[in-house]
């Protein structure tokens, strides 16, 4: 399993499949088409013909669009929502120019929920330092199963092995 580092960026390369990596956008309800399997050694588009290729291919605009793909209420609606989520405070800033009034995250490079390019992430694998304790798990001692001590534990369970001791009341053997 691979555990994403607090600290450590996330890497994006191209993403080479037919459909794009927008699960932070939303989700679809329905599967969309998927091109036949293609030979291994084969990229998904090498072996079909360029009105399939553009059929079976979403771009990020296609598949936001998509009939069956429901966002998660991130996405501005008008030029309001676009202007309250805009990086300018009024408070800190003095007499910026009007673009810099509406300049978004995603301009500035900052990762936002929305996908700019069709890329998909590369989370890094954690790193074990050097001279790291060893762990070793599993019991530090071998318990006797002849031992009075693994039994059922109760108000009256001697702490002896049966015969060597008798009850008080009768002076019969303990029995286990």
């Amino acid at each position: 399993m691979v555990v994403k580092q607090p600290d450590t960026p996330v890497k994006r390369e191209r993403n080479e499949e037919h459909i794009p990596f927008i699960d932070g956008e939303g989700s679809y309800r329905k599967t969309l088409p998927t091109p036949p399997a293609p030979h291994p050694s084969q990229r998904w588009s090498d072996s079909l013909p360029p009105n399939e290729r553009v059929f079976y291919h979403q771009t990020l605009s296609s598949a936001r669009r998509a009939a069956h793909f429901v966002n998660h209420g991130h996405i501005p609606v008008d030029s309001l929502d676009i202007t309250l989520a805009a990086r300018y405070n009024h408070s800190d800033d003095l007499f910026l120019g009007k673009n810099d009034v509406v300049l978004q995250d995603e301009t500035l490079g900052k990762r936002t929920f929305r996908r700019l390019r069709n890329t998909r992430d590369l989370v890094p694998e954690k790193i074990i330092p050097l001279k790291h304790p060893l762990l070793v798990g599993g019991l530090r001692e071998k318990a006797s199963p002849n031992s009075v001590k693994l039994m059922n534990t109760g108000p009256h369970t001697p702490l002896t092995n049966p015969g060597y001791s008798r009850q008080s009341g009768d002076g019969n053997f303990f029995n286990y």
